[in-house]
């Protein structure tokens, strides 16, 4: 803009080599790019717009959605054509979105409409907590693909914010469902996780040489590059894994004394958790472990005090998660490291798109469609975000909420919590406001007390199907 503005000519050139416009997502535009367009199509204005003041969800980042309202002002040629027919979803989930969305001060009216019939109602569930919500997500998840012999592609879970994906992911990964994730990292993916488990993975299998060398390396323990280039040869050259290659007396022959003591020490720790992983609580072990390697004071040498606290509450967090399945199934150390890490999630990624459930934040979800939807966590202080409660911005978040719904084409599932943990104290929570602006004939809730005896039927059915489902994934297994 500047450059146009100072030099009348750099402008003249581009508005020549520039005839037509085309410009998309244009209610994403901010006041700069607005200009910008004016300034390019000059007094021809030979330009299209393709909008949704509806989707207009980038406001935190500078977009403005008056861009839209001002177009028709200062062109006075504009013409308006109105996209209504929607290719995507069911007649059901069109009305939801219209009905909510009407709540909003309208720019262009539109009612949006489709020929792909009626299709299911709308399933609002109350969960107990944030642990039941993602349970039964998952629980559904398998019990639908059971019934209807879909893909895991098929299905997204989707959510206000990155925080909300971690109780999911967990779940998925327990029953062996590939997902992947987008919008935020995978709880699974930092690096701080990836250590602990590199920790597993060795413990459950020595031959494991990229868990090995993780291990070895993080917190540093005098191990240095030069020793494993040199193990690593002497493992090449002996067709040995790095670990067995450590107590072969040709290869300790080769190197320093102080180099060989601190590697053995390495090793004989690792042999002594093996020994303890079979038989002692998971919990337990693992704390030692985390005390052992000197964990919490590695994190606070090498971040800052504020990333460390946040890594280190994700590494206590993943071990509770373990210890408690532990105790749950009965499953040793062992065990619970064969179920993390058999989840190579996403073999098959180079392929084009994998079979996997998708995670995503609804604002990395707009512009795709999934065949059924499972928006999370829609309670008041969530979705409605609290700052936009207390900022007066409720109408960018039912537009949030528009786009969540608009993501579905066959079934869409919302839910929300009844308590939540927040800063480790349980609170109660209560369904957004966006769940009663819904079209009651179109809507069916569940785990409220005023539940309707046809969601019931409805439910236990799908009980059955999920039992069935998980009998099937045993017998498979």
């Amino acid at each position: 803009m500047e450059l146009f503005e100072q030099h009348p000519e750099a402008l003249e050139r581009w508005q020549r080599k520039l005839k037509y416009l085309l410009i998309d997502e244009y209610q994403d535009t901010n006041a700069c790019q607005y200009k910008l367009v004016k300034m390019l199509t000059g007094v021809e204005g030979r330009f299209t717009a393709v909008g949704d003041d509806d989707q207009a969800i980038y406001g935190w980042r500078g977009a403005d959605v008056e861009n839209l309202r001002q177009l028709t002002e200062d062109f006075s040629r504009l013409k308006v054509i109105k996209l209504e027919q929607n290719y995507r979803s069911t007649v059901r989930i069109l009305r939801a979105a219209n009905q909510v969305i009407a709540n909003n001060p309208k720019l262009f009216e539109k009612k949006l409409w489709s020929e792909h019939g009626t299709g299911d109602p709308i399933q609002i569930s109350a969960a107990k907590d944030e642990m039941h919500e993602a349970e039964s997500v998952v629980m559904k998840i398998m019990a639908h693909k059971f019934e209807h012999r879909t893909y895991y592609r098929d299905y997204a879970i989707l959510y206000r914010g990155n925080h909300q994906a971690r109780l999911f992911e967990e779940k998925l990964r327990e029953h062996k469902i590939p997902y992947t994730i987008s919008g935020g990292q995978s709880f699974f993916d930092k690096a701080e996780i990836k250590d602990l488990v590199s920790y597993l993975r060795l413990i459950a299998n020595e031959d494991d040489d990229p868990a090995f060398i993780r291990a070895a390396t993080t917190p540093k323990k005098g191990i240095g590059n030069t020793t494993l280039e040199r193990l690593g040869e002497y493992a090449r050259q002996h067709h040995l894994s790095l670990f067995a290659a450590a107590f072969e007396a040709e290869f300790q022959s080769e190197i320093g004394h102080k180099q060989l003591e601190d590697l053995l020490r390495f090793c004989q720790f690792i042999n002594r958790v093996q020994e303890r992983a079979a038989k002692e609580p998971a919990g337990e072990l693992l704390n030692e472990m985390l005390e052992a390697i000197q964990y919490e004071p590695f994190l606070y040498d090498t971040e800052d005090p504020r990333a460390a606290e946040s890594k280190w509450k994700n590494v206590l967090d993943f071990v509770g998660w373990l210890a408690k399945k532990g105790e749950e199934d009965e499953r040793n150390l062992l065990e619970l490291t064969q179920m993390v890490s058999l989840m190579s999630m996403l073999e098959g990624r180079e392929n084009g798109e994998p079979d996997a459930v998708k995670l995503s934040t609804l604002h990395a979800a707009k512009g795709l469609e999934f065949g059924h939807v499972f928006l999370v966590g829609v309670e008041e202080g969530i979705l409605p975000h609290r700052e936009s409660v207390d900022n007066g911005q409720i109408e960018e978040e039912r537009r949030l909420m528009y786009v969540g719904i608009t993501r579905a084409q066959r079934t869409l599932h919302i839910s929300w919590c009844r308590k939540r943990k927040r800063a480790g104290e349980s609170e109660i929570c209560e369904a957004s406001r966006f769940i009663e602006e819904l079209p009651q004939d179109d809507v069916r809730h569940f785990g409220n007390p005023g539940a309707d005896p046809a969601a019931s039927k409805e439910h236990g059915k799908e009980r059955m199907a999920q039992i069935r489902a998980m009998l099937g994934a045993k017998q498979g297994g």
